[in-house]
């Protein structure tokens, strides 16, 4: 993750927080009468605060600007008094119908060490992986992995790629759990950068590596992205 991301984040929570404070203030003291902490704390409201945060933390914009416009249309269903729950239902259709258009990758049997615990095998250099309200197992195998995307929303998932072989330069997996986390299985003699802006959760590596290990250094593996109430761990087998 970029200094500039870095940057940009903290100004953008650091305003949010004082701009908050400063109306429950005005507030407080009747100079106000508005109910800022109903509007600013309400659930449409969440919904484009993270949004606005996945966005600036994640090179892939979608996932954050699909929640910045869902909050923004509950805010205004209620503004003009609309139904909202109308609509939820074709919502959740169509978004059930993308996913299961992108998902192009087919299980397949492999062997009884991995089979109780991954149950997807996949022969890619690119991980592709969302977890909305469900689970995801794979195993991944690549002799040149280039890295990925993983997105985790009220979900989890767990990726295996202690088969891959990592390629040359650096290799970026965009992290973005929301509600949700993320367990990514990597070799002990992996390179491994974390760069994950938390809030209000973690991201953290795991397992004991040998510090006689001679790691390449022209091979280099970037976890970056967000974690909003939710975690993350790379595990190091």
């Amino acid at each position: 993750m970029s200094e500039n991301n870095n940057s940009s984040s903290r100004i953008f929570l650091g305003s949010v927080l004082m701009i908050a404070g400063i109306l429950f203030l005005l507030k407080n003291m009747n100079i106000m009468t508005l109910d800022i902490a109903d509007f600013l704390f309400s659930f449409p409201s969440v919904l484009i605060f993270i949004g606005i945060l996945s966005a600036l933390h994640s090179s892939r914009k979608t996932v954050g600007l699909l929640l910045i416009l869902f909050g923004s249309a509950m805010h205004v269903s209620r503004y003009y008094n609309i139904d909202f729950g109308e609509f939820m239902l074709p919502l959740i259709f169509i978004a059930v119908g993308f996913l299961i258009l992108i998902k192009h990758n087919k299980p397949k049997p492999f062997g009884d060490f991995h089979k109780y615990k991954f149950q997807q095998e996949v022969k890619d250099d690119f991980l592709e992986s969302i977890s909305i309200f469900s689970g995801s197992n794979k195993f991944f195998v690549s002799d040149a992995f280039k890295g990925g995307n993983i997105t985790s929303i009220f979900g989890g998932s767990e990726i295996n790629l202690t088969d891959c072989k990592l390629a040359d330069g650096e290799n970026i997996i965009d992290v973005v759990a929301i509600f949700g986390g993320t367990k990514i299985f990597v070799p002990k003699d992996w390179n491994v950068v974390i760069d994950v802006f938390p809030i209000f959760g973690g991201f953290e590596a795991k397992g004991i590596r040998n510090p006689q290990q001679v790691l390449d250094k022209s091979k280099v593996l970037k976890i970056k992205g967000v974690v909003i109430f939710g975690g993350g761990q790379i595990v190091l087998v």
